[in-house]
Parts: C-alpha cells; sequence; structure tokens
C-alpha cells in the first residue's frame, strides 16, 4: 500500500516508536489475561509498561577481536527484554513473538538504514530519511542491495525439537513481516554440521572453540544470494559475547557472501554498545 500524504519514511512509517506498545495492545482477549512475562503482572504476554524497555534507540554493538561486521540491536538484555526472551525460547511462551518480532523490525530497519548513510545512495530503497540511527561508518560499505535475505543464526535439531521450534526463524519472518514495503525474504541459509556443546556457561574463549567451524551456507542460499542486487543479513536473538554470530559471519564468507550486518533483538548488559552518533557510551 502506497504511503498517504504527509507520511514518514518508509522504515520509520512501518515501525514506529510506539510499535511495541501497540502490538501489545493487539494481543487476543486470551493472552490479555495471561501474566506479563517481564512482571508477572496481568494484561500479558508483556505489559504496556514492560514493552517500554523495547523501545530504547537502537545501538550498535561492538566487541572488538570478535566481531567484524555490523550488529544492530534494539534493547538491552535484561529487566523485561530478559524474562520475555527466555519465555520466549524456553518456555513456550509463542505469544511473545509479535512484540519481540517488532523489537527485531526495528533493530533490522535502523541497520540498513545505517549501512544506506554508509553507501549516502538513499534511492536504492524506499526513503530511510529522518531515522535515528547507529553509526557504522566504521565498517567498509556495504554492497549494493535493493532486496535482502534474512538469515537466522541456525538451532541445533535437538534444541528446535526441545522449543518446539525454531525460535529465531520466527522472529525474522515476525520482523519480515513488519517491513511490508522492503523486499525482505526470510532463508534457511545456515546450517549446523557439527556437533555443538551447549553454550551456557561458557567463556569468551571456550565459546568460541566450541562454535567454531561448526556452520556452513546452505544451497538455498547460494542460489536465493547469487542475483546481483541482493544482500543478506544475520538475524539472532541475543549478542552475548558474540561467537555465534562470528561464527555465521565466516560461514557465509567462506561462502563468497559478505553480509549487510546482523540484526539482534537484545545484547548482554556488558557488551560495549554505540547509539546514534556521538554516543560511544557502555551498556551497564
Amino acid at each position: 500500500m502506497d504511503a498517504g500524504p504527509g507520511a514518514t519514511s518508509a522504515v520509520e512509517g512501518e515501525l514506529p516508536s510506539s510499535s511495541v506498545v501497540g502490538t501489545v495492545a493487539r494481543m487476543s482477549l486470551f493472552d490479555d489475561v495471561r501474566p506479563c512475562a517481564g512482571c508477572r503482572g496481568p494484561a500479558g504476554p508483556i505489559c504496556a509498561r514492560c514493552g517500554h524497555a523495547f523501545r530504547a534507540p537502537a545501538f550498535r554493538v561492538d566487541r572488538p577481536g570478535t566481531l567484524a561486521l555490523p550488529v544492530v540491536a534494539s534493547a538491552t538484555y535484561d529487566g523485561p527484554v530478559r524474562e520475555a526472551l527466555i519465555a520466549f525460547k524456553d518456555h513456550g511462551r509463542w505469544s511473545l513473538r509479535d512484540v519481540l518480532g517488532a523489537s527485531l523490525g526495528h533493530a533490522l530497519s535502523r541497520l540498513l538504514a545505517g549501512r544506506l548513510e554508509q553507501r549516502r545512495e538513499p534511492a536504492e530503497l524506499p526513503p530511510l530519511g529522518g531515522l535515528e540511527v547507529p553509526d557504522l561508518s566504521a565498517f567498509p560499505a556495504a554492497p549494493r542491495a535493493v532486496r535482502f535475505l534474512l538469515v537466522p543464526v541456525p538451532s541445533t535439531r535437538a534444541s528446535v525439537r526441545a522449543r518446539d521450534g525454531d525460535h529465531v526463524t520466527e522472529l525474522a519472518e515476525r520482523a519480515e513481516e513488519r517491513l511490508p514495503r522492503l523486499v525482505l525474504h526470510t532463508v534457511p541459509g545456515l546450517m549446523v554440521v557439527r556437533r555443538r556443546h551447549d553454550q551456557v556457561g561458557l567463556g569468551r574463549a571456550e565459546r568460541a572453540a566450541n562454535l567454531a567451524g561448526s556452520m556452513r551456507a546452505t544451497d538455498t542460499l547460494l542460489r536465493r544470494a547469487s542475483p546481483p542486487g541482493t544482500g543478506v543479513v544475520l538475524i539472532d536473538d541475543i549478542v552475548t559475547t558474540g561467537a555465534t554470530l562470528a561464527e555465521a559471519h565466516r560461514a557465509l564468507l567462506a561462502a563468497g557472501i559478505h553480509p549487510w550486518g546482523a540484526a539482534v533483538v537484545a545484547a548482554t548488559p556488558d557488551l560495549p554498545r554505540r547509539g546514534v552518533p556521538g554516543s560511544g557510551h557502555r551498556v551497564r
């Protein structure tokens, strides 16, 4: 649908600052009577008060020596955001996929806007002006793209069975729906090729060793990414040490694919973060 008179930019118009709270307001009556995943109060799955935790300005996540691509998050992994992601991933609260998908879409739109700002070719996509975007100038300019493949970081088959579904793919598809004026397609672009141990409790070096060489690009991605003008964006729910995204990035590069970056719902509080140009603060 075309934007009406006086509409804001495409990405900004599709994902206004009140989108998360608006999503909460549109939840079904059944969801409303369940506890809020963030505070355990009424009006679930996320109450309006906890929904504000997902509305902070998107920020760039830095992990020197680990992350070599731009990563943008929309929230800090603590408080209601942490509780909601745990409930969604580990306790089957699938009703949270809309609010979490909106948060991921927020990060994705800011990543794309930041990369286009680098290229200074805004006419390639619907107008993105007016957004506060993270400073991505430290990274090489992205290759030209007019359409994007969203590649969820893969889970093991055992995790998918235990969680009754692939939660990262679900969030990617929700983010795709939130930005209908952009050409986005979620594809199974990476696969796990060797056994990995549970990451819980592992330090930075142990995580990197556990994940090294564990992923490769799928034939589907190689085929879908081959047409000129196709960009690839990695998708995940949480960044901790950055080891998982680093391995996904390595697998793409090994297949000759240079991604535009990665969009995630949240980053853990102890990681450096940088917001709009000139912020340069740390998450604490």
